[in-house]
């Protein structure tokens, strides 16, 4: 899904939720999304669809850049104040399951 196309993102991401919470009988009040950064550059490379959630492109990041090799941040290359992200695995789940570790929250900003 290239969300930045999308008018509200929100409502997208949120139906994710409510239609994951239906076929696994999950309460939707206690359920939360969990975003991966994929190693996978270009939306084309993708081979198969998740079972649950989806895949997004169309996500930039400002004042730093993503290293694909670490799976972490790195400081911005000089005049590239904007970068694009590889593709965002959204996956749905439990909030009283997800263990967080190593892990820390970050903004996302629709303009």
């Amino acid at each position: 899904m290239w969300i930045s196309g999308l008018h509200i993102p929100q409502s997208y991401l949120t139906a994710l939720v409510q239609t994951t919470c239906r076929r696994k009988k999950w309460a939707l009040d206690k359920s939360t999304l969990y975003t991966v950064v994929t190693k996978i550059q270009h939306p084309e490379d993708i081979k198969e669809k998740p079972e649950d959630g989806c895949y997004i492109s169309g996500m930039f990041i400002e004042g730093a850049a993503w290293n694909l090799e670490g799976a972490n941040l790195k400081r911005q290359n000089p005049k590239e104040l904007i970068k694009e992200m590889p593709v965002i695995s959204i996956i749905p789940v439990e909030s009283n399951k997800l263990k967080l570790k190593d892990c820390i929250d970050i903004p996302v900003y629709v303009t």
